[in-house]
């Protein structure tokens, strides 16, 4: 039995969460009964099912990561997946080592489209900057008993039309940081906060500055270093609705997949 990776995009609003929960329907469950149907697995445990990165309810993705121990046909596997699952695409595979956990990632992106409501740009790109680099995030997230701090290797903040587009990158992250640091940059731009409240903040010092909604997050990619196969015709369906993101944040998936498609052209191998 050979251990591989496949990378998976899905619609967090048609999910409760990307981990499994008893009697919830969420991106795990999708996939492993979807890895069942097709005699894939026998179970999540026997075959070692793992998932790169854990998202929030409403939190989609288009290049999470899962890996599992099976012996199903490597040509087969994406289009027999896609067949069973429903608002949930796996669209590339990497054959991996015995023990490779998609866990140990060399790097994460996420990506949030927030509306552009007049906020000061220049203001959130100063206070962007002060995020990058080794700090204290116990402000900006939901603890869980964890150490709290962490690295961001890059926070960039630029406008897209009627968007605000906030792409933050690290090898890990805590839970629920990504969306208290975009609500921190929003309240900045709406003067809010001040930048020494967001240094002290880093510090572990002063208050919470709020979460920002869920549905305006992507987690973008992971990095583990893999070389990936892609399926040799079609591209990528849309499974995000496009109606209820447009409603939240006037976003379409699908510009979002091609968007990402360019950026990998521009960076082969990431």
């Amino acid at each position: 039995m050979d251990r591989v990776a496949v990378k998976f995009a899905y619609d967090g609003t048609r999910f409760m969460g990307s981990q499994r929960q008893p009697g919830e329907r969420t991106a795990e469950s999708e996939l492993l009964g979807a890895l069942s149907d097709i005699g894939a697995i026998i179970s999540a445990d026997e075959n070692r099912f793992r998932v790169a990165s854990r998202t929030d309810r409403g939190v989609s993705a288009l290049g999470n990561v899962f890996a599992v121990d099976t012996d199903f046909r490597r040509s087969e596997l994406l289009a027999a997946l896609n067949a069973s699952c429903d608002d949930l695409y796996c669209f590339a595979l990497a054959e991996v080592p015995k023990f490779f956990s998609p866990r140990r990632a060399l790097g994460r992106w996420y990506r949030y489209h927030l509306p552009y409501r007049g906020q000061d740009l220049d203001m959130m790109t100063m206070a962007a900057n002060e995020f990058e680099g080794e700090h204290e995030f116990r402000s900006f997230c939901k603890p869980d008993g964890k150490v709290t701090l962490r690295s961001l290797r890059q926070v960039t903040v630029l406008r897209e039309g009627e968007m605000i587009i906030i792409d933050i990158m690290a090898r890990e992250f805590l839970r629920n940081m990504v969306r208290r640091i975009v609500s921190c940059l929003d309240q900045i731009g709406q003067g809010r906060v001040t930048l020494e409240e967001i240094r002290a903040a880093l510090q572990g010092q002063g208050r919470s500055m709020g979460l920002a909604d869920a549905e305006g997050l992507f987690l973008m990619d992971v990095d583990l270093g893999l070389d990936w196969e892609h399926p040799p015709a079609g591209r990528m369906a849309t499974v995000v609705a496009e109606e209820a993101h447009r409603a939240r944040v006037h976003l379409c998936f699908e510009e979002a997949l091609q968007e990402k498609a360019m950026l990998a052209k521009k960076n082969p191998g990431s």
